[in-house]
């Protein structure tokens, strides 16, 4: 279970780096074209908080997360 909660936390951190780098690259945004590199960074985030939630349904039930995650 330590495992799970030390990749919880790395989650945790990469998703707020995404976050925070989406930020900078929407304020620093010049022309039309630097949206698509702020929806790729958008989503990008959105996929490590889909796999985040994953991970925590994992951690309380293995059955569960085969069911939801593996069917």
């Amino acid at each position: 279970m330590r495992d799970l909660e030390l990749f919880e936390q790395y989650l945790i951190r990469l998703r707020q780096e995404r976050y925070q780098k989406t930020h900078t690259c929407a304020v620093e945004a010049t022309t039309p074209d630097a949206l698509y590199d702020i929806k790729a960074r958008a989503c990008e985030a959105e996929q490590v908080t889909r796999i985040l939630a994953a991970l925590k349904v994992l951690a309380k039930d293995s059955g569960t997360f085969i069911m939801e995650f593996l069917q």
